[in-house]
């Protein structure tokens, strides 16, 4: 379930003195956050070089507490008496696995850490989200969710192992997270009986959002670790719009795209709340898209979704006006009598204002401020990553008087056809060119053929930053999510070792982002997934490492020993495509980067044609001994100054010459653009000419 969620690069102050003390911190790659600075779209350090961030979201399993995975029902409910420490690992475990990443190239941490983590009276919602006083607040009862379809949950599913893929999703549209997605973003709009202490519901829920993570905040600046480890915050993480925006409430908004299993309309949601009956319609993927392949009835049976009794073990006080049941009925949006909508644009417009309304600037635009201005009341210049719901544009941030600073873009993108197939096509679909506009038809949106499907994710990505320009700036982007599911094919690579599928999906997600030049951060790294659960959240298996049974002990005693670098590639998936080449610091700026896992061959072009670099300012290149063990096995061709390649901190190290300084620079068209290529000595697997093979 899915009424909120967050995810930052924030830490708890025990396991942030336990990074910032190990020697395998997340700085270890030589990254000097502390001076850190953004110049338009590149992010440089204190000597001017141009940094790169390589990252893995730490991690998925963060969700959901300790032994409380989303298929286990027990200790559900027990919202109230529920601790995330622990997450993401174990303090003792910390040093493997940071190690792990450290070896694997990655210089760059996006740490969840969930709302309901950080305010424990009542954690609840299935993982990803909100505590569960906010249900009670709202007057939801959860325990009537499954009931009423207020929400999908996988705890609840009758049978887990059965839970539909990537299902879960579909809660944004139902009751539960529709109402408090509203309520939170739009509540003085549109629930304005909703009173708690004096002050409309959106704002006390804002006010304790937004002062759980100042808290967190706060402890983080007293340990010290401000800047020099913790650079920044997400606002929030894949925010919803709820109900607002909704033309008309008889029928599936627009704007809801993604449509799986049963699919309520916005009043058969209340309805259902309520206990009336409904006929939903059933949604799923065919081959011209989403589309209707069924009807499914719906009885309560007189259940609702609201809670008959207020809670009173609260300290909040609500006013005589707040609703008891739905809240919508409450305010006129339709007759629970009568079961007729009253208002079918309800949500549709402004009401202050009667302009349609427009939830980034109305909506999202004030919490992304709001949020800001409380986490740098303590942290003065944490960069604020803004986060807009996946595929649609972000707020305008620059264009208002007090514009905010120190932005940074963070948006996600994935690859969705296989994400929710769970199958690596041979064919694929341009969706974001669909949604914007690009095509007249559908038809010419399907991309066919492997060369096809890697320009279109290129493609994709390359719109989603160009984007950012008029609205966020001119500042730098972080992918914030990207990733593949490892269980395609009904899991058969689990079963007889041969992961060709997810190699090529892999690649073809990195090898985009590289064409674009794009920072990211994977989803996701779990350290206690596995090949029957997953991710252990509603069904999900993206991480990059599922650890060996019964040999984690082991593992970590012999992380030591000459071989440890071995040791750590246990347990990594798809390490072909995943463990790529990367310029961690360039004495320039970056003009454009490849790497082929075939041939192993790795190209870096950049600029600087002002000065060479200094003896302790050069170019730092990740080369990963998965794929250039020796420095035999492979060669290195530049065309200007010199190179050394660091073995042991997998570090190729390039000092550019720009030439002389009275030669005529306007009659060389390449004058200061350097290039650098890594080249193996045999291509690893399937030889030349399998990237040319159709998916």
């Amino acid at each position: 379930m899915l009424p909120f969620k967050h995810a930052n690069k924030d830490l708890s102050e025990e396991t942030l003195m336990k990074l910032s003390n190990s020697s395998t911190t997340i700085t270890t790659l030589a990254m000097d956050y502390e001076s850190l600075w953004l110049d338009g779209k590149w992010i440089k350090d204190s000597t001017d070089r141009t940094l790169m961030f390589r990252g893995v979201n730490l991690s998925g399993s963060s969700k959901c507490p300790p032994n409380i995975p989303s298929h286990e029902p027990q200790g559900f409910y027990d919202h109230r008496n529920v601790s995330f420490v622990g997450r993401p690992f174990p303090l003792e475990e910390a040093d493997q696995h940071l190690t792990r990443l450290k070896h694997w190239g990655f210089n760059f941490l996006r740490f969840i850490v969930t709302w309901e983590a950080l305010e424990h009276q009542g954690p609840f919602s299935g993982g990803s989200g909100a505590p569960g006083w906010t249900f009670d607040l709202a007057g939801l009862d959860m325990k009537k969710f499954n009931a009423t379809d207020a929400a999908i949950v996988h705890n609840t599913y009758h049978n887990p192992k059965n839970f539909p893929k990537m299902v879960w999703s579909t809660n944004y549209y139902k009751l539960a997270s529709a109402t408090m997605f509203t309520l939170f973003y739009a509540g003085k709009l549109y629930a304005e009986k909703c009173i708690v202490d004096g002050v409309n519901i959106q704002d006390y829920l804002q006010s304790h959002y937004c002062d759980a993570y100042k808290t967190l905040a706060t402890k983080i600046c007293e340990a010290g670790l401000h800047d020099s480890l913790v650079i920044g915050y997400d606002s929030m993480n894949e925010p919803s719009w709820g109900f607002v925006g909704a033309k008309d409430l008889n029928h599936i908004p627009d704007h809801q795209e993604y449509r799986r299993g049963r699919t309520p309309t916005p009043f058969q949601a209340m309805l259902l709340g309520e206990g009336n009956a409904c006929t939903l319609q059933v949604w799923d993927i065919t081959w011209y898209g989403f589309g209707v392949v069924g009807t499914e009835h719906i009885d309560p049976k007189g259940v609702t979704a609201w809670c008959e009794n207020e809670p009173n073990d609260y300290p909040w006080k609500k006013a005589p006006e707040f609703p008891k049941g739905c809240i919508w009925a409450a305010h006129g949006v339709w007759d629970k009598e009568t079961k007729t909508i009253l208002c079918p644009d309800y949500f549709a417009k402004n009401p202050h204002t009667g302009e349609p309304i427009n939830w980034s600037q109305d909506c999202y635009k004030p919490l992304v401020t709001r949020y800001a201005e409380c986490i740098r009341s303590v942290h003065q210049d944490a960069i604020m990553f803004v986060q807009p719901p996946i595929l649609e544009l972000p707020p305008d941030m620059i264009n208002s008087p007090n514009s905010l600073k120190r932005l940074m873009y963070s948006p996600h993108w994935y690859d969705g056809l296989t994400l929710t197939q769970k199958k690596f096509n041979w064919y694929n679909v341009d969706v974001l060119g669909i949604k914007r506009g690009k095509y007249r038809s559908h038809l010419n949106a399907i991309k066919i053929g492997n060369h096809a499907i890697r320009k279109n994710f290129s493609e994709q990505i390359g719109m989603t930053i160009s984007e950012q320009v008029n609205l966020v700036g001119d500042v730098p982007c972080v992918i914030g999510e990207i990733g593949i599911p490892y269980d395609l094919d009904n899991r058969k690579a689990y079963e007889d070792g041969d992961y060709t599928q997810q190699i090529k999906a892999m690649d073809a997600n990195l090898q985009a982002l590289e064409s674009n030049l794009a920072n990211y951060t994977l989803w996701t790294y779990v350290p206690d997934n596995n090949n029957e659960w997953g991710d252990q959240w509603n069904g999900e298996d993206l991480s990059i490492y599922s650890p060996p049974e019964n040999n984690l002990e082991k593992i970590h005693s012999m992380m030591s020993t000459p071989d440890s670098h071995q040791i750590l590639d246990i347990g990594g998936r798809a390490l072909e495509s995943l463990l790529r080449p990367f310029p961690i610091k360039t004495n320039g700026e970056p003009l454009s980067i490849s790497f082929d896992p075939y041939k192993k061959i790795f190209k870096y072009r950049f600029k600087n044609e002002k000065s060479n670099p200094e003896k302790s300012t050069p170019t730092e290149i990740y080369l990963p001994r998965f794929h250039y063990p020796e420095r035999d096995d492979f060669s290195i061709t530049f065309f200007s100054g010199y190179a050394d390649f660091e073995r042991d901190r997998q570090l190729l190290l390039y000092w550019h010459d720009i030439g002389d300084s009275s030669d005529d620079r306007s009659l060389n068209p390449n004058f200061g653009i350097h290039e650098i290529i890594v080249e193996f000595k045999k291509p690893l697997i399937g030889g030349e000419g399998m990237w040319d093979d159709c998916c």
